[in-house]
């Protein structure tokens, strides 16, 4: 029996089998009241420190259980109620208040040396034997059959072969199987596992794979192509990183690599601009870089983030909660948020040359062009100013008061009267003067010069494109800004210097000091190691709990960035333990964990729920049939393309701004001239949709309504709600009347628009209701083109269409 199980039993049974207070401190309370993490500053390792307790007053008033903070805790009569995990049993109450009430005697030698932590995650990973359940051979299986057991549960039977490689295609792709894959697969003659392991190494080795599960990576790492906050600027190398992670999950990088390079990969490979690339990591969140005047509030608040999303994305603990005190529920101090801050302390951003010379020549280049610029610009400002100030008094003296208006106009500033301020404010629209006006005015001679200057312009910027360059960051030197704890969280109410160091609930330690003669702190380094090491117990088990959700909809975990005492119970922590184990054995790599998944009956069994299943486990948290799902928004768009035959492949590159309507730019901040600025090249608004402009402050509309993120904070899963707007964009959006044009264009028989949309052919009453649904639609609109495209649009809106069994 485990040690752990065999303690809980016997404080169940309480003081009949000799457990004492002290004994249910250890097991219950000694994870967060230890002597290195002393949460509320409370220790309740020795009497002496319960006695002396911690921020609240003492925890125990010997022979009083009433009085004692401790007992009104764990009995839940005061707040807080203790442990945060849930209530105590009974007799573990019992004991303590019996305990309390006889002195609080304290006997340290009878107390067993187990480990500090008692939390499951805080352990390292050790991989159990694989069950023995008649009739499977899968380790997978295994598991999850002795799960099934035990809750009297049957598995579904196998999904069929059309079924599955829809399934496997979304789930690697995020796009549709063609026909003609899905009938090849269909007819494969050979035996169901060899057609099916051939079916999934050919969709890992598809460059497609690293679009579908970089997006995956890009929503935990809040990425954007924008700032976000008021102004929501560009940043306008972040596609580096994207470009990065995809090409990461394609090439299969050891996920450990894959963690340092991010964290560190300027430290640990400086001269490798591709893992330097990696840092980008740090660039492509919602920064306050571009606001004014609040450089100092930007810099902790940038800091702030890495703590949080670092510990969200790598470790599943919520170290950002011990921002402002220590954590609520898991063993982590105020102290350690801090200490963890220290750590990027001495980061700042830098571009990476990805390759030497050209990185040089273009600033070259640009140094050279921004002198000629000013030059240029100087010229324009004198050709423009005299009509500008002449077509502006001209409309000025139209107003009863115009002579007084202008001469406000013409006063400085600085030195209007508030008169003439308000006289300003009130004319400001009609004294604008446009583009096309002055042109109009100009005379031939200063229309001359202007053509020149725009040709002179236009040669400038010719061969201008973006810099071969990545953002990133890096320290420079050695030394490091200092750290301190903030009182309540106010970086203004600085409390005790603190230095970089590892989280007590993983074992602690501090960040040594870097040698001399180096031109890095190596802090992120140290941490980047700590992390990818294998002995780390939350570093595989959170990546390997993200790739089972993404393939079944919900982790073994159902709180996947947060592994912590607050974490729902794990469905099956067997198997999410030995598939930690064969993770780090694989070498760390993504697509052996998807063989291994893939390749499972689990995987491949039907979306229709076995007998007695929604009674037992509504929310299948067991597993006995396959969750169905509906596509995500990027999955919809592409998909949409996809069946229109209009999806453009290319890879990579800046992002691409598709154009919209009006109504669908309402609520942009600013001029969608300067926020929405649609790429010239038609081709480039059918490309992926991981590769669109991704803004902070506005959502393109249908990504909005089908609940992709925002980039403000990390997102470790996406919600999935019905709405009445997802119909209507599917419905009457330009984007869907285009592209259901477009594969009635591409599809002119219901055959082959049924095998376009949906993989397949119609059934026999399908095509009959789709004949009739076409004549009487060519009838009402007189116009065989339009049915067609009316067709369209409704197999573009069906279940069929938008959900995956």
């Amino acid at each position: 029996m485990p040690r752990r199980v065999a303690a809980l039993l016997l404080l169940v049974v309480g003081s009949a089998f000799g457990a004492t207070g002290p004994e249910v401190l250890h097991t219950r309370c000694l994870q967060c009241h230890n002597a290195d993490t002393a949460m509320s500053e409370l220790r309740l390792d020795s009497r002496d420190g319960a006695l002396a307790g911690g921020k609240r007053g003492a925890a125990v008033v010997p022979g009083s259980p009433d009085s004692s903070l401790l007992f009104r805790a764990v009995s839940h009569q005061a707040e807080p109620h203790m442990p945060p995990t849930g209530k105590l049993d009974a007799a573990e109450i019992a004991v303590l208040r019996d305990w309390i009430a006889a002195g609080a005697k304290w006997d340290a030698a009878a107390i067993s040396a187990a480990p500090r932590s008692e939390w499951w995650a805080f352990q390292a990973p050790e991989a159990p034997a694989v069950p023995e359940v008649a009739g499977v051979s899968h380790p997978v299986d295994a598991f999850v059959a002795a799960k099934l057991a035990e809750q009297g549960l049957q598995p579904a039977p196998p999904a069929d072969r059309r079924t599955l490689i829809r399934r496997a295609t979304f789930d690697l792709h995020g796009l549709p199987a063609s026909y003609d894959e899905t009938k090849a697969f269909e007819s494969d003659p050979a035996g169901d596992d060899e057609a099916w392991k051939a079916l999934v190494e050919k969709l890992l080795a598809s460059e497609r794979y690293g679009e579908k599960w970089g997006r995956h990576w890009l929503d935990l790492v809040r990425y954007g192509d924008t700032s976000g906050f008021e102004q929501d600027p560009y940043n306008l190398e972040a596609w580096r990183y994207r470009d990065y992670v995809i090409d990461s999950f394609n090439q299969d990088k050891p996920y450990d690599r894959f963690v340092k390079e991010q964290l560190a990969g300027d430290e640990i490979w400086p001269e490798d601009p591709a893992a330097r690339t990696g840092t980008g990591y740090y660039r492509v969140n919602a920064n306050r870089d571009m606001l004014f005047k609040v450089e100092e509030q930007n810099r902790y608040e940038k800091l702030a983030d890495y703590v949080d999303t670092t510990s969200k994305v790598f470790l599943a603990l919520t170290v950002g909660c011990a921002r402002c005190h220590d954590h609520k529920f898991d063993p982590i101090p105020q102290k350690d948020f801090y200490r963890m801050q220290a750590i990027f302390a001495p980061a700042v951003n830098d571009r990476v040359f990805l390759e030497y010379n050209s990185a040089r020549f273009y600033d070259l280049a640009w140094n050279t062009r921004d002198f000629k610029l000013r030059n240029i610009a100087d010229h324009l400002r004198a050709i423009y100013r005299p009509y500008e100030k002449k077509l502006r008094d001209e409309k000025l003296r139209t107003l009863p008061d115009g002579a007084q208006v202008i001469e406000a106009f013409e006063t400085a500033k600085e030195k209007r009267s508030p008169e003439q301020e308000e006289l300003v404010t009130e004319n400001e629209e009609l004294a604008k003067v446009g583009d096309d006006e002055v042109r109009a005015a100009m005379s031939a001679s200063d229309a001359e010069q202007l053509d020149a200057l725009e040709r002179r312009l236009v040669s400038l910027f010719k061969g201008y494109g973006p810099p071969n360059m990545a953002p990133g960051v890096i320290d420079v030197g050695r030394e490091s800004p200092r750290t301190y704890l903030a009182i309540r969280g106010n970086p203004e109410a600085p409390g005790e210097e603190v230095g970089p160091g590892y989280l007590t609930a993983l074992g602690g330690g501090d960040i040594p000091d870097p040698p001399l003669h180096v031109q890095t702190t190596y802090r992120r380094k140290h941490l980047a190691e700590w992390i990818a090491r294998p002995e780390n117990p939350l570093t595989a088990r959170v990546m390997v709990n993200r790739i089972w959700q993404f393939h079944f909809g919900e982790g073994l975990v159902e709180t996947p960035s947060d592994f912590g005492t607050r974490a729902t119970r794990v469905s099956n922590r067997e198997l999410l333990d030995w598939l930690a184990v064969q993770f780090v054995e694989s070498g760390w790599s993504v697509k052996a964990m998807h063989r291994l998944i893939m390749s499972s009956e689990t995987y491949r069994r039907s979306s229709v729920a076995p007998a007695g299943a929604a009674e037992k486990d509504p929310a299948n948290r067991y597993l006995s049939h396959f969750n169905r799902r509906r596509l995500q928004a990027e999955e919809i768009r592409d998909a949409t393309l996809f069946a229109s035959g209009k999806l453009n492949l290319e890879m990579g590159g800046e992002p691409v701004v598709v154009p919209l309507d009006q109504e669908e730019l309402y609520g942009i901040t600013g001029t969608p001239s300067d926020r929405w600025v649609v790429t010239w090249d038609p081709k480039q608004h059918t490309r992926r949709s991981v590769y669109l402009l991704q803004r902070r402050a506005f959502q393109h509309p249908m990504f909005q309504v089908f609940d992709a993120p925002d980039g403000m904070t990390t997102c470790e899963r996406r919600n999935e709600s019905t709405t009445a707007p997802q119909s209507l964009t599917l419905l009457n959006s330009r984007f869907m009347v285009d592209q259901s044009q477009a594969l009635a264009d591409e599809a002119p028989t219901v055959e082959q628009a049924w095998r376009m949309s949906f993989g397949r052919d119609p059934r026999p009453e399908e095509k009959a209701a789709a004949q009739s649904f076409l004549s009487a639609q060519q009838k009402r609109l007189g116009d065989a083109e339009r049915a067609r495209a009316e067709l369209a649009r409704s197999l573009l809106n069906s279940n069929e269409f938008l959900y995956v069994d």
